[in-house]
């Protein structure tokens, strides 16, 4: 017959040693990732450019541009939507009005850099 000590110390064993492997084999998968992950960026170079700004630059100045470059613009994007959709449907343009960019110049860099990536 076992006593209630050797079945609990039994039981502490196969708990020690079970949670000792599953430590083992994640350290195991952690460098064999580590591995991959040199592996794979052998191949691949990233290109690193140092763009350095002068705090010297005037700032742009903002000119409107005239009636009849507004009048251009407004003509393509209406060409553009009935070609979009289809020259059946009846659309009528009331009105085009540019919308300004709130975006930082972090977000603009970070959108060009990814439309650059998928060329």
């Amino acid at each position: 017959m076992t006593t209630v000590s050797d079945m609990l110390s039994y039981g502490l064993i196969v708990t020690g040693v079970g949670m000792g492997m599953t430590f083992i084999v994640l350290i195991g998968l952690a460098y064999m990732l580590g591995i991959l992950k040199v592996l794979s960026n052998k191949g691949t170079e990233k290109k690193t450019e140092i763009i350095k700004l002068d705090d010297t630059e005037e700032p742009l100045q903002v000119t409107e541009a005239s009636a009849e470059d507004e009048g251009e613009i407004v003509a393509a994007i209406i060409a553009a939507l009935s070609v979009f959709m289809g020259s059946s449907s009846n659309l009528i343009v009331r009105s085009v009005k540019r919308v300004e960019d709130n975006a930082p110049v972090w977000a603009k860099v970070g959108r060009h850099e990814q439309m650059l990536n998928r060329l």
